[in-house]
């Protein structure tokens, strides 16, 4: 293509406009020899005119721009790298900085659990698992008992002691069909009956409050012993009984062992945790731990527990009232069950399952140490059971973020929260070198208790600290009169322990029912008299009652509002003795049992107690 240029002054210029609009067309399409030459041409003339240096300046831009197709992709290559590293630069530092965002908002653990800092916006209405739907209380079919005795016959009924007697009964005839000495046969190897048994146990409960290790000094004649015990029942026959306590029927228990490791106490001991949870309704805060009843006999399940004062014994878990203290629930640690319907899981998940089964539903807490606190069990029981948790955790545990467990360049009393929907956990530098986690399902804030001090707790810990203490409580309050003595046979300690919360149990009940305060002391102590009363009673009737006796009953009449049908004995006047002849004028102040005529000690006969009880 060829273009001539003979055109003068303004014309010429506007030629030029259009030539270089052309020349821009074409330059993509082909490379003329004759076009660039006319292109020069009009280059050499914008020296002339500055419309064509300006022409030419675009032209020339453009030309070398234009130079080969190599040129041009290695151009465009390299410019479409740069914008690529630019868009790469931009979405790093995006992601960098949602990073960062994320970091800045949730905290992460090993499995991948995320807690966020900041804790869901409350809801105004309170939230559903804190209301009580059951009032704490003694239940209506508990509120008439105004006694001592009446109270703790709503946890060991007579039901229950007529079985002991009844296998009682059964060994002691086994040892009975052995004895060879007919005088021990007569007087310690009989039958035992329900006010004995009674009686038996109200001198547990007395014991307890002499907290004397050796059964013997209670029994001294000296003046040094207590003569209660003695007017009671004789030392053999407390410690025959003792030897001879049967909770379930022999003659069966191996078949029955067979497929429960608990079966020489397991009807017994059943039936008294039925009757805690049947008589009261407890508070909203519970506790669930461990005991340990001391025992080093000889038992399959014996656990050694080196932070328990006993070390050996038999494990026993508790679920207990946290204000009030009333045990609601027990299971004992039978070790590994044998096959078969009493077969169970002892890992703490299922234990605490089977414990809450009580006050499932109910919309009450329940807390418990590092043994039992999981993530998962603490959502299993708000979902399933409609029960909050708090509890103490394990810094072992997968859903703990690393920088909760940091200890180093952290300040002292600081806190680091962890929260999500339906739980929270807690960080707390307790001490140095020494962090404190604590997980619960029933917190969702992060407030400082405000009468902690310097110390700046969270309510959390705070609450955990006056929860968690109920069973240990417990403990403290069997310790303290203790009726157990020592045995080689572990149902027996079994029963020592049901003999001891059934006492607390009983006291919860009286202070309830009568809206009084009477100390634990004061509280076994008629609780004894009250259950040994029967047995006096009999004494009475079959033979001379000691002054002690008399004085006991007297006061037991009194507490329960009997009065005596008897008229008051009067003081016995010297008498001529009716046996021996009148000229001898025998004086005497004592008397027949039975015929009540006045004897000398000539005609008199003495007899032990054990004998003239055995002889009537």
């Amino acid at each position: 293509m060829y273009i001539t240029v003979a055109a003068p002054g303004g014309v010429q210029e506007a030629i030029f406009v259009f030539a270089h609009l052309v020349v821009e067309e074409l330059q993509g399409v082909c490379t003329c020899a004759k076009l660039s030459t006319e292109v020069a041409q009009f280059s050499a003339m914008s020296h002339k005119n500055p419309l064509l240096q300006l022409w030419g300046e675009v032209e020339s831009e453009s030309s070398g721009d234009s130079a080969t197709d190599d040129d041009l992709d290695h151009v465009s290559q390299r410019s479409f790298d740069s914008e690529t590293e630019q868009e790469m630069t931009d979405r790093e530092v995006e992601n960098e900085g949602l990073d960062s965002d994320e970091e800045d908002k949730y905290l992460t653990s090993r499995n991948g659990t995320k807690w966020s800092h900041l804790p869901e916006q409350s809801d105004v209405r309170t939230s559903s698992e804190n209301v009580i739907r059951f009032l704490p209380g003694v239940k209506p079919i508990g509120q008439n008992a105004n006694t001592a005795i009446q109270c703790w016959k709503l946890f060991v009924t007579d039901d229950m002691l007529q079985d002991i007697v009844k296998y009682t009964n059964n060994e002691i005839q086994l040892k009975r069909s052995i004895c060879n000495n007919s005088n021990t046969e007569k007087h310690i190897y009989h039958d035992t009956s329900l006010s004995e048994l009674k009686a038996f146990i109200g001198l547990l409960y007395i014991a307890g409050l002499y907290n004397c290790e050796n059964l013997k000094d209670l029994w001294r004649n000296d003046g040094c012993g207590v003569k209660i015990f003695r007017t009671t029942m004789t030392l053999q026959r407390f410690s025959f009984l003792r030897n001879c306590l049967r909770f379930d029927d022999k003659k069966t228990r191996q078949e029955r062992k067979n497929a429960d490791n608990l079966a020489a106490i397991r009807s017994f001991f059943e039936s008294f945790v039925l009757n805690c949870q049947a008589i009261y309704t407890p508070s909203e805060y519970m506790t669930i731990d461990e005991q340990l009843a001391s025992f080093h006999g000889r038992c399959s399940f014996r656990q050694y527990m080196p932070n328990k004062p006993s070390k050996y014994g038999i494990k026993i878990y508790a679920l207990v009232d946290a204000k009030t203290f009333y045990t609601m629930n027990l299971e004992i640690y039978p070790g590994t069950q044998p096959p078969g319907l009493y077969s169970c899981s002892n890992k703490p998940y299922d234990v605490v399952s089977r414990l809450v089964a009580p006050i499932s539903k109910s919309n009450r807490n329940v807390t418990f140490d590092s043994w039992f606190t999981s993530y998962s069990l603490m959502l299993h029981l708000l979902k399933e059971h409609q029960l909050t948790s708090t509890g103490i955790i394990h810094k072992n545990q997968a859903e703990i973020p690393e920088k909760m467990l940091q200890i180093h360049n952290r300040e002292m009393y600081s806190t680091i929260f962890g929260f999500q929907k339906d739980i929270t956990l807690a960080s707390y530098m307790a001490k140095k070198n020494k962090v404190v986690l604590i997980l619960s399902t029933l917190h969702h804030d992060d407030k400082i208790d405000s009468e902690s001090s310097t110390r700046m707790k969270p309510e959390i810990v705070t609450f955990y600290k006056k929860t968690k203490c109920g069973v240990n409580v417990v403990d403290e309050l069997c310790s303290e009169y203790d009726v157990s003595r020592n045995t080689k046979r572990w149902p027996m300690v079994v029963f020592y322990l049901i003999l001891n919360m059934s006492g607390i149990n009983s006291i919860i009940v009286y202070k309830e029912n009568n809206k009084c305060k009477i100390s634990q002391r004061d509280f076994l102590r008629e609780l004894g008299l009250e259950l040994i009363k029967d047995q006096l009673q009999q004494w009475k009737n079959i033979m001379y009652q000691p002054k002690d006796c008399k004085r006991i009953l007297e006061q037991t009449d009194e507490q329960t509002g009997e009065t005596s049908q008897e008229p008051p004995n009067q003081t016995a006047r010297p008498a001529r003795c009716q046996v021996c002849p009148t000229k001898k004028d025998r004086k005497t102040k004592r008397t027949c049992y039975h015929c009540k005529r006045y004897l000398c000690m000539e005609h008199a006969v003495r007899m032990c107690e054990d004998c003239l009880r055995y002889h009537n």
